[in-house]
């Protein structure tokens, strides 16, 4: 089981975020949602879903059947349900348990011992969150697709997997294995995360189809895209040898074009390889489902909207660069964000940071370092600096700044410039990973490891960009007297202890200054024609003094 242990929210933790951002509103929903109290002390063994939908109704029925293990003394367990959702019974053993609900939170009269498991099944039903703007709003999609049939999809990112079915709706808790059975009407297909175990006739309108997972998945991620849908298969051979499932499901008029287009799969999944690993969810395979929606990492059924285009819906990426960015980032997000996961929103940079660098670096694997460096600069050009990428725990933060993909992969990328040994760096990015892959990380943990494998302290490094929204700040200026020139240099305003070297190009020949946070100097028996430091490969804001 993946199951990650965090402190309630500390008043002076939301102090020391107000500081430097301006101050969030938090209400009680947010610490019943984003606060692991006593109630919520259990582990999450397995989930059993089952759900009928009705697509002209746009309704759900069905149950969720839970099993935990109690990591404390309780009375109490609390599990998760949007209240809209109509809760019909909560039993145990088939004893009905009394319950309360507050907000979206449900509180079960459930009394465990530490160590004790048991089984609480819910059965509910309702008309679930309709997303306005999806992926980015959460909830189901309920459209057409060109034949004027049904098409459906639910992406819940940040509103929560609670919005269509109960659970442990906590990113520091996941269920080891999961399985979901999904009853659709026909001639519709249920498509889900993991490998599909078997479908059942139910009379002559209705089949169910029996989705498994067979590792720990967040509940975000956990799916179901339902159309008329064609499934075709291929495999991608690893460098050991093995055969990895790659499994690709489209609407039936969309076949050729995606097996055309899909092709470009192998490639992104050999450098994730090179750099990582091998895919990390290989039993229950690969996976990319047409869906009615832009994207999303949903583990081993990634959602694809990006219609067979390269970059994002055409755009986005420099022109010299052919490959569709959803299935890029998307494919990202199963190694970090759906191997490697936060415990709280709060640190979602650890996800889209950490994914969007991987773009990078799989522009550096197959077109070269220059090329990757052309694509990250284009990346830089979304970086707003309107508040930190980390934001206050225990409150189901979800407002993240868009700042969390292209500052997050700065920050990486910044990184490695400091520590200026690649094959080092390589070794942190991948040891990271491996140490923290199928569990959790927080930024605290990938502070402590960089310090670990370089003896060096990032610590003030690492919280300057990722606590605070404004960047490094360098300031220099440039005098002149006949054949002498003196550059004058300092970091204003930062962490102290902060250090990064930074080029600058002196009429095209590199030097390389180390600025602190007062004023160091340099001076040449010389004059330069142009004198300016470069930011090609590192984040700060260059500001030159009159």
């Amino acid at each position: 089981m993946k199951f990650g242990t965090q402190l309630l929210i500390s008043f002076l933790s939301l102090l020391s975020f107000y500081g430097i951002a301006q101050k969030p509103v938090f209400e009680l929903k947010d610490s019943l949602r984003g606060s692991l109290r006593l109630e919520r002390t259990y582990d999450v063994k397995h989930y059993d879903l089952n759900l009928t939908i009705d697509p002209d109704h746009k309704f759900i029925k069905g149950s969720n059947a839970i099993t935990l293990t109690s990591m404390a003394d309780m009375e109490e367990i609390q599990l998760d349900l949007f209240e809209n959702m109509k809760i019909l019974k909560i039993s145990k053993d088939k004893k009905e348990l009394v319950y309360r609900r507050i907000y979206n939170a449900v509180f079960i009269a459930n009394p465990l011992k530490s160590g004790e498991s048991c089984t609480i099944i819910v059965e509910y039903e309702g008309n679930p969150t309709m997303a306005k703007n999806a992926p980015w709003d959460g909830g189901f999609v309920w459209s057409k697709d060109m034949d004027k049939m049904d098409w459906i999809g639910v992406a819940c990112e940040g509103d929560g997997a609670s919005l269509w079915w109960p659970n442990k709706d906590h990113l520091a808790d996941e269920p080891e294995s999961m399985d979901m059975y999904f009853t659709v009407p026909n001639p519709y297909v249920a498509i889900s995360n993991g490998k599909l175990v078997g479908k059942k006739k139910m009379g002559k309108k209705k089949t169910t189809y029996h989705w498994n997972v067979s590792y720990p998945i967040n509940n975000y991620n956990v799916t179901v895209y339902i159309g008329q849908y064609e499934t075709f298969n291929e495999t991608y051979t690893t460098k050991t040898g093995e055969a990895l499932a790659l499994n690709f499901s489209v609407l039936k008029p969309n076949v050729t074009k995606a097996k055309a287009h899909f092709g470009q799969v192998p490639k992104v999944l050999e450098a994730f390889e090179h750099y990582l690993g091998p895919y990390p969810f290989f039993r229950d395979g690969y996976g990319l489902v047409e869906a009615p929606y832009l994207g999303m990492e949903h583990q081993s059924a990634i959602a694809y909207g990006n219609k067979f285009q390269r970059g994002y819906l055409g755009s986005r990426i420099p022109d010299e660069f052919d490959f569709d960015y959803i299935i890029l980032h998307e494919t990202a997000h199963e190694y970090w964000g759906n191997s490697v996961s936060c415990k709280d929103h709060a640190d979602m940079w650890l996800h889209e940071g950490f994914a969007t660098y991987m773009e990078s670096l799989f522009v550096e694997y197959f077109y070269g370092r220059e090329a990757a460096l052309r694509y990250l600069n284009s990346q830089k050009k979304g970086i707003s600096n309107d508040q930190p990428l980390i934001g206050p725990l225990g409150v189901n933060f979800t407002n993240n700044p868009h700042d969390i993909y292209p500052k997050g992969s700065w920050v990486l990328q910044t990184l490695r410039y400091a520590i200026n040994n690649d094959s080092l760096w390589f070794d942190i990015f991948k040891g990271f990973y491996d140490k923290y892959k199928m569990g959790f990380a927080t930024s605290k943990d990938f502070i402590e490891f960089v310090n670990l494998k370089t003896g060096k302290d990032y610590g003030p490094f690492l919280r300057q960009y990722l606590r605070y929204k404004n960047l490094p700040k360098l300031i220099y200026s440039v005098s002149f007297r006949d054949t002498y020139t003196q550059i004058k240099y300092k970091w204003d305003n930062l962490e102290q202890q902060f250090t990064l070297p930074v080029e600058f190009s002196l009429d095209g020949k590199i030097i390389v200054l180390e600025p602190g946070n007062d004023w160091k100097y340099i001076e040449f028996n010389r004059k330069f024609n142009k004198i300016a430091p470069k930011d090609d490969k590192i984040l700060i804001e260059i500001l030159k003094a009159e």
